[in-house]
């Protein structure tokens, strides 16, 4: 496809995100109400995490939109639209730099990247939930610092650059702390003995920063591994680690449906690729760049299986973000590999590529349409609050608060919090919830 066509086609589904995703339709959710009041109150370090960086940004957000929460949404959408570019960026350097790839066969890898990452419905959640989006900030960092490590040339101002990066990455959100592992693997199979040392050091580098973090993570935290976001790892609970690492990789792929057709659609989804993989066995695949693109993603994937995904939810897509941007950027590569090597195989693959756009959009549309609606509830709820306490000071008795719309979190903390911070003349003593319906534990 020419390029001025794919630039159309990603405009177009740029725009899609920004229809979708609406600022103005989008509000406060789930413990958005809890943790930026708690951020303009000049609290840094929140309910044991460490991640200074995005609260700073918060604060960047509160001095501009002030609680207007159309100005956060905006500043997501913004920090996608730049993680896309540098997705662009980051797919081509390693193609032409790293895997020694023609350019223009790079090129055309690297718009299906964009193409792809920009239909895809797991990021849904980092582009509506105001917190959820802490992953996209962290990639921009995440992509600068690997962009440093696939240079030509390697020099002290490289390692200090990757290693502010890396900081930078690890302070806003810590799921790559796995990250300077995949370094060393490229490293390994790196023939010139130079550009393997400068390899070498830039991961020893970005491993110093991991065990900076760590120290700084127990100072403040008194723990390594909180209990929250750990407990089936320190338990070590097996079944559920496998189960949750199972859920994780197809939900990769797979939008969230109901639990059963989610197993049957995952099935299928095992059964097709290895047919495909069966089939286009005779294709030549870059070993190293196989190796990478599946030992990073599990590195990203691991430090969050103890916590699982919802199957049945567009809940936890966050975790998704970072893996995805290698997950879709190696099947880029691969299926542009393959159309290279074998014509036969173009229109099957284009075929597969186009289905995939499709699903992934009907999914990314069902996504916002929840979101939406969500938000929509939160908003009512707090202006019904509002409206009361302009015209009389009796206890309000709300009958039921639904913490959860379309299975996603809404209320489920920080609801008095947040009223008080929207309108600190209300005294939310005087709210009175008498049944708080939550979805996910009351199924109907």
């Amino acid at each position: 496809m020419k390029n001025k066509t794919w630039l159309v086609c990603i405009l177009l589904l740029a725009g899609i995100n920004v229809v979708f995703f609406w600022p103005g339709k989008l509000y406060f959710l789930n413990d958005d109400l809890l943790h930026i009041p708690l951020t303009d109150q000049g609290y840094l370090f929140q309910t044991n995490s460490v991640r200074p960086v995005h609260e700073w940004l918060v604060r960047l957000d509160l001095f501009l939109w002030g609680k207007n929460a159309y100005g956060y949404h905006i500043t997501a959408l913004l920090l996608h639209f730049v993680v896309c570019l540098q997705l662009y960026n980051l797919c081509f350097t390693m193609q032409v730099g790293w895997l020694k790839i023609e350019r223009q066969r790079a090129v055309q890898a690297s718009l299906l990247a964009l193409f792809l990452f920009l239909a895809y419905s797991q990021s849904s959640e980092a582009l509506a939930w105001i917190l959820g989006r802490t992953p996209v900030l962290s990639a921009i960092f995440l992509m600068m610092a690997l962009r440093l490590f696939f240079c030509k040339h390697y020099k002290w101002s490289i390692y200090l650059a990757g290693a502010f990066l890396f900081a930078a990455t690890l302070f806003t959100y810590e799921q790559s702390v796995l990250l300077p592992i995949a370094l060393f693997g490229i490293a390994f199979f790196e023939k010139q003995k130079a550009k393997r040392t400068g390899m070498v050091i830039y991961a020893l580098t970005l491993s110093v920063v991991d065990v900076v973090y760590v120290i700084v993570r127990k100072l403040v935290t008194s723990e390594v591994v909180g209990v929250y976001e750990g407990r089936n790892l320190i338990a070590f609970n097996s079944l559920t680690l496998a189960a949750n690492t199972f859920r994780t990789l197809f939900r990769l792929v797979l939008n969230p449906a109901n639990k059963i057709a989610f197993i049957y659609t995952a099935a299928i989804l095992l059964v097709l690729t290895v047919s495909i993989i069966f089939l286009t066995r005779k294709i030549q695949l870059n070993r190293k760049a196989v190796a990478f693109f599946v030992g990073i993603i599990l590195l990203l994937v691991a430090p969050v299986i103890s916590l699982g995904l919802a199957v049945n939810s567009f809940e936890s897509g966050r975790y998704l973000y970072l893996p995805s941007i290698f997950f879709i950027t190696g099947i880029s590569i691969a299926a542009l590999s393959a159309i290279y090597q074998a014509e036969n195989l173009k229109r099957p693959i284009i075929v597969i590529l186009v289905l995939v756009t499709i699903y992934w959009l009907v999914g990314k549309y069902t996504a916002s349409r929840y979101y939406i609606e969500a938000s929509l509830y939160s908003k009512n709820v707090e202006q019904k609050v509002q409206q009361h306490f302009k015209y009389t000071s009796d206890t309000l008795f709300i009958d039921t608060l639904h913490v959860t719309v379309h299975r996603l979190p809404v209320f489920r903390r920080g609801f008095k919090t947040g009223i008080y911070w929207l309108n600190d003349k209300i005294d939310t003593s005087k709210i009175v919830v008498k049944y708080l319906h939550d979805e996910v534990v009351h199924r109907q």
